[in-house]
């Protein structure tokens, strides 16, 4: 006749813990934590290797209601539109929250360290736009903007990123090198 044996995981349960010493065990285990930092070290919030130099203050989906007679224009298509703009101190900050039409109190900000802006577009409605990367250089920032991937609408909705970035790396910006959809766009800084 057959002998009746129980399974536990798959493995025969006379056979658990046979030839699997508590060192197998310890190794098994330093082995486990040791990848477990190695994930967690790739993931930080080492801003030269993530491209994060930068702080999100707002993002809402408002402009300016005269953008189009601001706005740089993209002569060639496609004929994005934007209008960057920066403030030094509060006082132009909240100038500024006010001519991109944000709802709410213009936040305090420390302008000490750090200057701020305003970068207006239009999305899809269907598909919001994301600051994916910034990267200041010498006498500009690169900026990407990125979508989310599906069926989006070819609707012009309203768009604005406030950021700020180190005064350091934005003293003798001159304009912003915007890239959206592998297009880049050189738009001059204007105070």
């Amino acid at each position: 006749m057959f002998k009746k044996e129980t399974f536990l995981n798959g493995l025969p349960s006379n056979s658990l813990g046979k030839g699997c010493s508590s060192l197998d065990t310890n190794k098994l285990s330093l082995l486990l934590l040791v990848s477990l930092l190695l994930i967690l070290g790739g993931c930080s919030n080492d801003s030269k290797n993530n491209q994060q130099n930068f702080d999100l203050v707002a993002s809402e989906k408002t402009l300016p209601a005269n953008m189009h007679e601001m706005a740089f224009e993209r002569e060639e298509t496609p004929r994005y539109h934007y209008l960057v703009r920066m403030a030094e101190n509060q006082s132009g900050f909240e100038d500024f929250w006010s001519l991109y039409d944000f709802k709410n109190p213009a936040p305090e900000l420390d302008f000490n360290e750090k200057n701020v802006f305003f970068i207006g577009a239009y999305e899809s409605g269907s598909c919001p736009s994301n600051i994916e990367k910034v990267e200041p250089n010498s006498d500009n920032i690169s900026i990407t903007i990125a979508h989310l991937d599906g069926n989006c609408t070819a609707d012009a909705t309203p768009r604005t990123f406030v950021i700020q970035i180190d005064k350091a790396e934005a003293k003798n910006i001159t304009s912003f090198i915007i890239i959206e959809g592998g297009t880049e766009t050189t738009v001059p800084l204007e105070n």
